[in-house]
């Protein structure tokens, strides 16, 4: 699981590995997943999917992803075995003050 500190700022974290030919990104404090066939595609899925989960919760006059359970345990552990930390160079074209920050892990 992410440190105690990781959890007090608000991130959303997911981590990332491959599944087959597709490249899979679940988010921890959500259970929510995308998949895309390449990293660039995968880091502009993850942005969509929680934009989208904002965007529609405002417009029901509702909290962002309340009622979403936590993802499964072997998701964090994969997450805290992760060997490398993944940053977006370029910008998705999503507003980030959409959603609060993404910490992205490779497993």
């Amino acid at each position: 699981m992410p440190s105690q500190n990781d959890q007090n700022e608000e991130k959303i974290h997911a981590v990332i590995f491959r599944s087959g030919e597709w490249l899979v990104a679940q988010c921890l404090e959500y259970d929510i997943a995308t998949q895309a066939r390449d990293l660039k595609a995968l880091l502009y899925e993850v942005e969509r999917i929680l934009t989208a989960h904002v965007l529609v919760a405002r417009h029901e006059g509702a909290e962002p992803f309340t009622n979403l359970p936590k993802a499964p345990k072997r998701f964090w552990k994969m997450y805290q075995e992760a060997g490398a930390r993944l940053e977006p160079i370029r910008e998705t074209g999503f507003s980030t003050s959409s959603h609060p920050p993404l910490e992205l892990r490779a497993a």
